[in-house]
């Protein structure tokens, strides 16, 4: 296959754009799934590690393929898509093949909407993944095929995730926002010691009594237990909610735009008035109908300087814990927990608890496009090219030690490849 290499593009670019077509094709599953009729086509997070199709891990891949193999991008999403149910919900992982792999599916601690599909959301960037799809490839015409499920999507994210009526959805359990085991969940799970079974336990003392009513979102909400606004998963919310209203505009639907829209002002509004810390200068999640406030300094506290409408004394005050080197400007930013914080560690927890400090690829992609909406593209560049090193000195592995480069976790890890995205929009940025 022939990359098309973006006009003038450095050595090092032509060098990342092979290394990601290489890990995509490395992690590429295909075969036919009898329990569904389907001839499924993806690439898994990882294949030693992860061989099935999770939900956000699909969406970054998404991005990634559409500037090495835009058709393998627009397979992605048709598989991630596939198995959507009628309410509009999209299971976080789909176990296209797991009659081959059950002795690992034993070891997760997932609950399940049947044997091939997980119950659980992830961050919600489907958007993100179909406008970089149609942007580089088919343009309208893919927006046009996939729109409706995509609508159907956040339709259920709407209904059924925003009980309070805020705008805001709401996370049930840790792993819905694909950060599992951060230190900001350990009061609302009852950790005791940062053992690996002591964080299932407490995902446990959360999950098991949904069982009790199958797992019904209405009750389990009811509960009361565990039921977050994120900071990090309602700011990709909302990023979403405009892509997706451009996508309605892109094919005439204008007044599914302006609804789209309307709720992202809304989510918004809400995300200030209940996560905004004006002493802190920061976002914090807030927990169940009470929206108690987690207070604990983690990069999703940065989160939405993503977003345009945040202001702009917001915006620096979050740059400003950007550029502290006591908090998040470390060698190789940005670390996933600020480094005063006395749960940060840089490398690796009983080896698998992950998000209490290294450095990813992913996080690192959203906070730079940040930076670069709020006038600073220059330290975009920065975490661009610190991320360019860690895959160069360690590959594409799931995290990195925010000191050493050394990297950590499921190696070939396919998420990293958006590291490509990440890469070129720094590039078109700063003009070189």
């Amino acid at each position: 296959m022939t990359i098309p290499y973006p006009i003038n593009a450095s050595e090092n670019t032509r060098w990342l754009l092979n290394q990601v077509d290489e890990i995509l094709e490395k992690n590429r599953q295909r075969g036919h799934a009898l329990w569904c009729g389907y001839d499924y086509d993806f690439t898994c997070p990882s294949y030693v590690t992860y061989p099935f199709q999770w939900f956000w891990d699909s969406c970054f891949i998404a991005i990634a393929a559409s500037h090495v193999d835009v058709r393998k991008g627009e397979l992605e999403l048709k598989s991630l898509l596939k198995n959507q149910y009628s309410d509009g919900f999209i299971s976080h992982v789909t176990f296209w093949q797991r009659d081959a792999y059950e002795k690992m599916v034993s070891t997760y601690a997932i609950a399940f909407r049947n044997r091939y599909l997980s119950d659980e959301m992830q961050p919600p960037l489907l958007a993100e993944a179909v406008s970089a799809v149609a942007r580089n490839g088919r343009g309208a015409e893919f927006i046009t095929e996939v729109l409706p499920q995509v609508k159907g999507f956040y339709e259920w994210l709407h209904t059924v995730r925003n009980p309070y009526g805020d705008g805001l959805v709401r996370v049930v359990q840790p792993d819905e926002t694909g950060i599992d085991h951060s230190p900001k969940w350990e009061s609302l799970l009852g950790i005791q010691e940062y053992t690996v079974a002591e964080f299932n336990a407490g995902w446990k003392r959360i999950c098991d009594p949904y069982d009790e009513f199958d797992r019904d979102p209405k009750k389990m909400i009811e509960l009361n237990h565990f039921v977050v606004a994120d900071v990090m998963t309602n700011t990709i919310y909302i990023e979403n909610l405009h892509v997706l209203a451009d996508l309605c505009e892109q094919i005439g639907e204008t007044t599914e735009a302006q609804k789209y829209e309307s709720r992202a002002k809304k989510a918004f509004e809400s995300l200030v008035t209940l996560c905004w810390d004006e002493g802190d200068g920061l976002f914090y999640d807030v927990a169940n109908k009470e929206n108690t406030s987690l207070r604990t300094n983690t990069f999703t506290s940065l989160m939405p300087l993503l977003l345009q409408e945040l202001d702009s004394a917001k915006a620096q005050a979050i740059i400003a814990h950007i550029v502290n080197v006591d908090e998040y400007w470390a060698p190789f930013p940005i670390p996933s927990v600020a480094m005063n914080e006395p749960t940060f560690v840089p490398d690796t927890v009983d080896t698998i608890l992950v998000w209490r400090g290294p450095t990813w690829i992913n996080s690192n992609w959203y906070l730079a496009k940040g930076l670069i909406r709020h006038g600073r593209p220059d330290l975009a560049r920065v975490i661009a090219d610190k991320s360019f090193e860690l895959i160069k000195s360690s590959g594409f592995r799931e995290y990195y030690d925010p000191f050493t480069t050394k990297g950590h976790g499921a190696p070939d890890f396919s998420w990293s490849t958006i590291l490509a995205d990440l890469y070129l929009i720094t590039r078109n940025a700063d003009g070189s």
